[in-house]
């Protein structure tokens, strides 16, 4: 008998399913919260991205984990063709940052600096102000309240209150005592050969009779054109990953997706996996729709990745790695505020060290 969505995922969650439909539990506690107007979010290994929930300007300043962690400051002023200086409730900050116009291939105007000491002298500037602007007329502002507890929430976090490498509560102690970052990467199992399917179709066919009450729970009834977008795929020997397409939205599509024995794809079972943040009440969150979903057989890597709108200012993307027993979570993004930014700017809530989104890419 078929396990429903619920019940696996309290197995996985549990550490109790064993086989193909395990899912591993994050060992990390990321978080994502808000200080008034501006956003924190730090991921399993510490790097913090804080940013504002203005619509027409994004700042976000970004500092990894550890006694050398990088640290960068981006201002993007959307409705700005030309980056004229940094003003801070309308006084001109008067220090150099690099700063660009609207151009083909950004149409708005900016700020930059990777440096710390010059992100460390905008915050001791910005301490006492209400907004910051890259024009005289302070027409396009941004609000800084907030900044302030969402910087020392992070140097907190991160072990650097009254350091000198802290963002915002400066002092003298040396860089190296800061606790380190995580660098050791996981030691994974080989991904399982491929063993070609000969009968993708009627797996799909048999997957779908067999899980009526899972798909009917789900709220997904796929017509012939959604169906001929769904796909099979090989794991391992055994098992074949089925991903049955619920419909086609105007930009996006999203599957319920199976771990369906190849000799008997009646006994199928959903795929639930966790997520790293929990909800607002405190409960774990998990995907069982898999927005553009897809399977490398190859790398053993399942993708998934939901804009919450069509400009892609919010949304998530996750990538699991398949060991031939478990999905492995390598890397989670989330932006959960729909408020403008760059397409795909979303930050990192999960990282795997050793591992870049962009290796093993479809």
């Amino acid at each position: 008998m078929a396990l429903s969505g619920k019940t696996l995922l309290l197995l996985a969650l549990s550490g109790c399913l064993s086989a193909a439909v395990a899912a591993a539990e994050p060992a990390g506690e990321p978080v994502q919260r808000f200080f008034k107007q501006w956003q924190v979010t730090c991921n399993n290994l510490n790097d913090c991205d804080v940013r504002n929930a203005d619509e027409n300007m994004r700042i976000v300043i970004r500092h990894q984990a550890g006694p050398q962690g990088k640290a960068a400051l981006d201002i993007m002023s959307f409705d700005a063709e030309k980056a004229k200086g940094v003003w801070l409730d309308g006084k001109r900050w008067d220090h150099a940052i690099s700063l660009s116009e609207a151009d083909a291939n950004n149409d708005y105007a900016s700020a930059h600096s990777d440096n710390l000491s010059d992100i460390q002298a905008l915050v001791a500037a910005a301490k006492n102000a209400m907004t910051i602007s890259l024009t005289a007329d302070n027409e396009i502002t941004g609000s800084l309240s907030g900044l302030n507890a969402a910087l020392l929430y992070v140097d907190e976090r991160q072990g650097r209150l009254n350091n000198q490498t802290a963002l915002l509560k400066t002092g003298t102690e040396p860089a190296a005592n800061v606790p380190p970052r995580p660098s050791v990467a996981p030691s994974l199992s080989p991904v399982p050969s491929i063993v070609p399917l000969d009968n993708a179709q009627t797996l799909l066919r048999k997957v779908i009779s067999s899980q009526q009450s899972v798909l009917s729970q789900e709220e997904c009834e796929p017509a012939e054109e959604d169906i001929a977008r769904s796909e099979a795929q090989p794991l391992d020997q055994q098992h074949a990953l089925v991903m049955i397409n619920c419909g086609m939205g105007a930009y996006q599509s999203s599957s319920l997706l199976f771990i369906t024995p190849r000799s008997a794809p009646e006994k199928a079972q959903q795929l639930v996996l966790p997520l790293p943040l929990h909800s607002a009440e405190g409960k774990p969150n998990s995907v069982s729709w898999f927005t553009e979903a897809s399977y490398d057989p190859h790398s053993g890597q399942l993708f998934h990745a939901a804009r919450g709108r069509g400009i892609a200012d919010c949304g998530e993307s996750a990538t699991w790695r398949y060991d031939g027993r478990i999905f492995h979570l390598m890397s989670y993004n989330s932006q959960p505020g729909c408020d403008g930014g760059e397409p795909g700017d979303w930050p990192s809530v999960w990282a795997t060290p050793g591992y870049s989104d962009n290796e093993n890419s479809r």
